[in-house]
C-alpha cells in the first residue's frame, strides 16, 4: 500500500462522509394570529427595503415559510432587535404594544417549530485536528517532547473565523496539507524512536576558555565579551545577535532528554558611575542571565541567534557574589545551552564610544575607532576592557549533566515491533477500539512491508506512520456509520479532552469510556473537574482566550518602535498576553463571577507591566495577583493591554474598531459590515480634527447611523488608552506633542450616559445577562468545534438559564456546557 494510495483513500473517505448527512422534512409554522409579514412591511421595510438597506439588511423579500435555515435566521434577527426594543427606531412610527406582543408571540412560535424541523440536520460533521491539537496529540501519543520539535512547522496556517481556529467546517483538507501529514507522520515516529535512544550519561564541565579566548579589548565592540584571566568571562551587552556564550568545544547533547545545567555566575557593576541614561538600563533591576536551548548548526553566518532558539529560563543573579544556579532543561540531540546577558545595554558600541571619550581617554589608542584593526597601534597600560566600569554578566563555569534515565515502567508500543502491538497502538491513535476491518487492513500492510524485505522493526514503524495518516487519527470525531459499533462514550471522551486539553484522552478517560459510564452526569462532572485541575488545562486557557478575545492577533500589527519604545525595550507583548491568561485562569480555577471580565479589583502583573500601567511597584519578573485602586481604568478585560493593543493598528487607535470588538466579544451583538459605498475614515495625522468630528460624518449617513449609535460611544470610552494600552489624557501629533484632549464621554442607545471607562463598565454590568449569553455562545462554539446555528438557540438559553439560576462562576459555565445535551450528542 503506497503513500499515494493512503492519500486517495483519505480523500474518498471525506467525500463519502460528507454525502451521508441527510435532512428531515420541514414543518410549516402556524401564523394565524397576526400577519407577521405585514408587521415587517409596515415597520421595517422603509429602512430595510429595495431602495434603502440600513445596516446592510433587506427584508422586503422575506417570506413567511421558515423551512430554510437562512430565512429562519433572518426572522430570529428581527425578533431579537424587537425584543431588545432597538427596532423600530425612536424616530419611526411605533406599533402598538398589543401588536408588538402578538408579533413576538407568533414569530417565537414559528421559530420553535422551525428549530424542531431543522434539528434533524446533523451538525457535528467532520472536524480535523488543527495545528495545536495535532502537536499536543503527537506529544501524548508518542511521548515526544515538543518544546523544540514541531511536526506542524510546514503546515499551512489554520483559518480563523471570528477568532476560532478549531471550527470543523473551515478546517479543510488540501493536497498540500495531506502531503504535510505524510511528512509529519514520518518525522514524528522517527523523533519518538530517537528520543528513546539509550546513551551513556555525560558530565561536561566548561571553563571560561571554552566560551572565549583570553583577550583585552582596545577598541569598542558590539560583541563585548572579555576573558582577561581565564578565571571568568564577562558579557557587557545584550545585543540579540552578539551577546551569546556558546562553548564550541561541547558538541551538543548526545541524545534527547532532560539535562541538569549548573552555571556559576554573578553580576558586576550594576551600580555604575556613568550618567543614568547613558546605557539605557535600569540600575534598580538585577542583572539577568538568560539560558537558551539552540541548535548551533542552524546559526546564521556571522550571527548568533537562529530559528531554533528557545528561551528556557531567565535568572536574576546576585551582585559581586559568584553562586551556582541550577536548572533542569530539555535538550534535543545536538542542541546546546547558550548564555545571554538578558537586560544589558543593546546599542553598546555607540554608548562605549561616548563613555571612553568622556571618562577614559587614557584607554584610547590611535586606531581605537578603526573597526578593521586587529591589533592596537600602541601598547597602553589600560585597555578599554579594563577601564569600562559599567555592568557585566560574569560567568565562571558551566556544567552539563544528563540525560536523565527514561521511565521504563510504562508500556512502550514503539519498542515492540510486532503485529501484536498494532491493535493497542490503533486504539490509542484512533482514541477508540479499532474495528476488526481496520486491524486486518493494517496487519496486512505490515505483512506487505515484511514481504518487501523490510525488517520487523522498520515494517512496524512504517505501519505506525501509515496509521498517523488515517482519517480516524486526523479527525477528532466523524459522524457515526451504520457499520460501526457503539462508540458514543469514546466520541464524548475525545470531545471533552479536545475541549479542555486540546489533546487526546488520557488512559483514565479512555478506561471510563470503555466502561460505558462517561455519560453518567456524576462521572462526567468528576472527569471535567479532574481535567480542569490538570496542568494540560493550560491549553484551554491559552487557546480559548486566543479565540474568544482574539489575542492571536496581538503582534500582527506591531506598534511603531519610535513612538512606543517601551513595548520593545521591556518586551511587553508576551507580558500582555500572560496577564490575560492568568486573569482568566484565576476566574476559572476559583469559580469567580464572570462580572470580573467587565470590572475587577485585581489583575496580574510583574515589574514591567506594573510600570507600564502606572501601578505601585511590583518586584521581580514573576507575575503575581495585584490589587487595583478604586475607580481604576484597569479593572476587567477592557483595561488589559493585550486587548487594547490587539484592537489597535500600531500607530493610532480607532473607536470604531474597539467598539466593534466589545459588541462582538463581550455583548454578543456584532454590527453588520459597513456598506460598500461608504468611504473609510482616514486618520488625521496632523491632529487638526477630533475623532468625534470624523465619526460624525458617518453618523450623518443614514445607512451608517444606526450601527454607529451602538459602536461609537463604547469606542470613545476606550480612547482613554493609546495603541499599547497606556492611559492618556491627550492625543499626540506627528511630532509627539500633545494636541486635543481625549473626550471619553458617551451615551448608549438606551439613553444612559457615562463620562469615562469606569462609568461605562458600571453600565455594562447592568447588561451582565447579555455578557453571560455572549460568553456561553463563544465557549460552546469552542467546545463543539463548529459555528452555532439557528437550531442551537434553545441549547444556549438552557445553559444560560441554569447558569443564572445557579448564580454561577466561570467554572460552573464550563461544567454546564459539558453536561449539556448538545455536547453529549452523537
Amino acid at each position: 500500500m503506497s503513500w499515494s494510495l493512503l492519500f486517495c483513500n483519505l480523500k474518498r473517505f471525506v467525500a463519502i462522509g460528507l454525502a451521508i448527512i441527510a435532512l428531515k422534512p420541514h414543518v410549516k409554522a402556524d401564523d394565524t394570529q397576526i400577519d407577521t409579514l405585514a408587521y415587517v412591511k409596515n415597520h421595517c421595510v422603509r429602512c430595510h427595503g429595495e431602495e434603502e438597506q440600513n445596516a446592510d439588511r433587506r427584508f422586503d423579500t422575506l417570506v413567511a415559510d421558515l423551512s430554510e435555515k437562512e430565512t429562519a435566521e433572518h426572522w430570529q434577527e428581527i425578533l431579537d432587535v424587537v425584543n431588545l426594543g432597538e427596532m423600530p427606531p425612536e424616530d419611526e412610527p411605533q406599533p402598538s404594544d398589543k401588536e408588538t406582543k402578538q408579533f413576538v408571540a407568533a414569530v417565537t412560535r414559528q421559530l420553535e417549530q422551525a428549530r424542531e424541523s431543522l434539528s434533524g440536520i446533523h451538525q457535528q460533521g467532520f472536524r480535523r485536528l488543527n495545528r495545536q491539537e495535532y502537536r499536543n496529540t503527537i506529544r501524548d501519543l508518542l511521548g515526544v517532547n515538543i518544546e523544540s520539535f514541531d511536526p506542524t512547522s510546514s503546515f499551512p496556517a489554520d483559518d480563523r473565523v471570528d477568532g476560532f481556529s478549531n471550527l470543523g467546517e473551515h478546517l479543510v483538507l488540501s493536497d498540500y496539507l495531506m502531503q504535510c501529514y505524510l511528512e509529519a507522520a514520518s518525522q514524528s515516529i522517527d523523533k519518538a524512536v530517537q528520543s528513546r535512544a539509550v546513551v551513556e550519561p555525560i558530565n561536561e564541565i566548561l571553563s571560561p576558555n571554552d566560551f572565549s579566548k583570553r583577550r583585552f579589548l582596545f577598541r569598542p565592540e558590539q560583541n563585548f565579551i572579555v576573558n582577561p584571566t581565564g578565571q571568568y568571562v564577562d558579557v557587557a551587552h545584550s545585543h540579540p545577535d552578539r551577546a551569546r556564550l556558546h562553548a564550541r568545544r561541547f558538541p551538543g547533547a548526545p541524545a534527547d532528554g532532560y539535562y541538569t545545567i549548573r552555571i556559576k555566575a554573578e553580576g558586576v557593576n550594576r551600580k555604575h558611575p556613568y550618567p543614568p541614561n547613558e546605557l539605557k538600563i535600569d540600575p534598580d533591576e538585577p542583572i539577568k542571565m538568560e539560558i537558551i536551548a539552540t541548535d548551533p548548526k542552524l546559526a546564521r553566518p556571522g550571527a548568533g541567534q537562529n530559528s531554533s532558539d528557545r528561551i528556557v529560563a531567565t535568572i536574576p543573579v546576585e551582585d559581586h557574589a559568584a553562586k551556582v544556579y541550577e536548572l533542569r532543561m530539555w535538550l534535543d540531540k545536538g542542541f546546546v545551552p547558550v548564555i545571554r546577558y538578558a537586560n544589558g545595554p543593546i546599542d553598546f558600541r555607540a554608548s562605549l564610544v561616548r563613555l571612553v571619550k568622556k571618562f577614559h581617554p587614557e584607554a584610547k589608542t590611535s586606531n581605537w575607532l578603526d573597526v578593521f584593526s586587529t591589533e592596537p597601534s600602541e601598547i597602553l597600560d589600560v585597555w578599554i576592557s579594563d577601564a569600562y566600569e559599567g555592568p557585566r554578566l560574569r560567568v565562571h563555569q558551566m556544567e552539563i549533566a544528563g540525560p536523565e534515565p527514561r521511565d521504563v515502567t510504562k508500556v512502550d508500543l514503539l519498542s515492540d515491533p510486532t503485529s501484536k502491538s498494532l491493535p493497542p497502538f490503533l486504539y490509542l491513535a484512533f482514541r477508540r477500539p479499532p474495528l476488526n476491518s481496520e486491524v486486518e487492513r493494517y496487519e496486512a500492510f505490515y505483512q506487505s512491508r515484511l514481504d518487501a524485505g523490510e525488517t520487523r522493526r522498520v515494517a512496524y514503524l512504517t505501519t505506525c506512520k501509515a496509521i498517523l495518516c488515517s482519517p480516524s487519527f486526523l479527525y477528532i470525531e466523524t459522524p457515526p456509520g451504520a457499520d460501526e459499533r457503539d462508540e458514543d462514550d469514546y466520541r464524548l471522551a475525545s470531545r471533552l479532552s479536545y475541549f479542555l486539553w486540546s489533546s487526546m484522552p488520557d488512559e483514565q478517560l479512555l478506561q471510563i469510556a470503555a466502561n460505558g459510564t462517561l455519560r453518567d452526569p456524576n462521572v462526567l462532572l468528576a472527569q471535567t473537574r479532574r481535567m480542569l485541575d490538570d496542568p494540560k488545562a493550560e491549553a484551554f486557557i491559552e487557546n480559548f482566550t486566543n479565540s474568544w478575545l482574539h489575542l492571536s492577533e496581538l503582534g500582527s500589527m506591531p506598534p511603531d518602535p519610535q513612538k512606543f519604545e517601551s513595548y520593545y525595550d521591556r518586551q511587553l507583548e508576551p507580558l500582555m498576553r500572560r496577564e490575560t491568561q492568568l486573569f482568566f485562569a484565576e476566574v476559572l480555577q476559583k469559580n469567580l463571577s464572570i462580572d470580573h471580565f467587565i470590572d475587577s479589583d485585581f489583575t496580574f502583573a510583574n515589574r514591567y507591566l506594573a510600570a507600564h500601567y502606572g501601578l505601585p511597584k511590583v518586584a521581580g519578573d514573576e507575575f503575581r495577583r495585584v490589587p487595583l485602586p478604586e475607580q481604576s481604568f484597569r479593572g476587567g478585560l477592557l483595561g488589559h493591554a493585550s486587548v487594547l493593543t490587539a484592537t489597535s493598528n500600531g500607530v493610532e487607535t480607532s473607536p470604531v474598531t474597539r467598539g466593534i470588538w466589545v459588541l462582538e466579544n463581550i455583548l454578543g451583538s456584532p454590527p453588520p459590515p459597513p456598506p460598500p459605498d461608504v468611504e473609510p475614515l482616514e486618520p488625521d495625522i496632523r491632529g487638526a480634527t477630533t475623532i468625534r468630528e470624523q465619526l460624525a460624518k458617518h453618523r450623518n449617513v443614514a445607512t451608517c447611523a444606526e450601527c454607529h449609535r451602538k459602536i461609537d460611544p463604547i469606542g470613545f470610552a476606550l480612547e482613554s488608552f493609546d495603541p499599547i494600552g497606556s492611559v492618556r489624557h491627550h492625543y499626540s501629533g506627528s511630532d509627539g506633542e500633545p494636541t486635543n484632549k481625549v473626550d471619553t464621554s458617551g451615551m448608549l442607545p438606551s439613553g444612559e450616559s457615562f463620562a469615562d471607562i469606569v462609568e461605562l463598565k458600571q453600565l455594562l454590568l447592568k447588561q451582565k445577562d447579555q455578557v453571560a449569553k455572549c460568553l456561553t455562545q463563544k465557549m460552546l462554539t469552542y467546545a463543539l468545534g463548529r459555528e452555532l446555528g439557528f437550531q442551537d438557540r434553545p441549547v444556549v438559553e438552557s445553559v444560560l438559564d441554569a447558569f443564572v439560576e445557579r448564580d454561577g462562576g466561570l467554572r460552573d459555565l464550563v461544567e454546564l456546557i459539558v453536561t449539556s445535551d448538545v455536547f453529549k450528542a452523537n
